[in-house]
């Protein structure tokens, strides 16, 4: 995972320096959503015995695809948003972020299994649904030494369906962008401050109450 956390992390600090450099942020939506798309896509070409430099390379594509278009929503919402609204504004999108993050892990995992499950059926002298519940690290247990290629192509195959989902949601993500306003970071640094307006923002609500 150091890969795409990394690429991320870098990816997001240097986008974040910039934008607050020229102050337009729409046009990062539209730079980072077709790189982590492209990142999906390519995790289509990894296969058992891929080499570290493909599945490595592949991750920080998507690692800085991610990190670039990740701070624009929160920025978008300080300079559109009137002030009072701000708060409310950052909230709603760390909900949608921790949701669609809990969601998409339940759909690539529904993918994953369905797919494979499908793959196994298909390879004779296999117990399919013994080899989903002992997962990746324990199946060859339970499964003859010569069919342990099978296996492990079958989870390849898998992967590539649950990876579909990495490269459709970003493309979503980058139709959506089109509709965001052109808006530029005001001058006034008080008016625009992730830190103090989003990160304060379940305090106050939670003072208010």
């Amino acid at each position: 995972m150091l890969p795409i956390i990394i690429s991320n992390s870098l990816g997001t600090f240097v986008t974040s320096w910039v934008i607050s450099k020229v102050g337009y942020y729409v046009p990062f939506m539209w730079v980072g959503a077709p790189m982590l798309a492209a990142g999906g896509g390519l995790y289509q070409l990894l296969r058992p015995h891929s080499p570290v430099l493909e599945w490595v390379g592949f991750q920080i594509v998507s690692g800085i695809g991610y990190g670039i278009s990740s701070p624009v929503p929160i920025l978008a919402v300080q300079v559109v948003l009137d002030k009072p609204d701000v708060p409310t504004g950052c909230v709603m999108i760390i909900f949608f972020q921790c949701i669609g993050g809990a969601m998409a892990t339940s759909i690539g995992q529904n993918l994953f299994i369905n797919k494979l499950l499908k793959v196994l059926n298909g390879v004779e002298g296999i117990d399919s649904a013994a080899v989903v519940r002992a997962g990746a690290k324990d199946f060859r247990e339970l499964i003859p030494p010569e069919l342990v290629d099978k296996v492990i192509e079958a989870f390849g195959s898998a992967l590539k369906d649950a990876f579909l989902l990495a490269l459709a949601c970003p493309l979503v993500a980058l139709v959506i962008s089109l509709a965001m306003e052109w808006r530029k970071l005001p001058r006034d640094r008080k008016k625009v401050n992730v830190t103090t307006e989003c990160n304060q923002a379940p305090l106050t609500q939670s003072t208010e109450k």
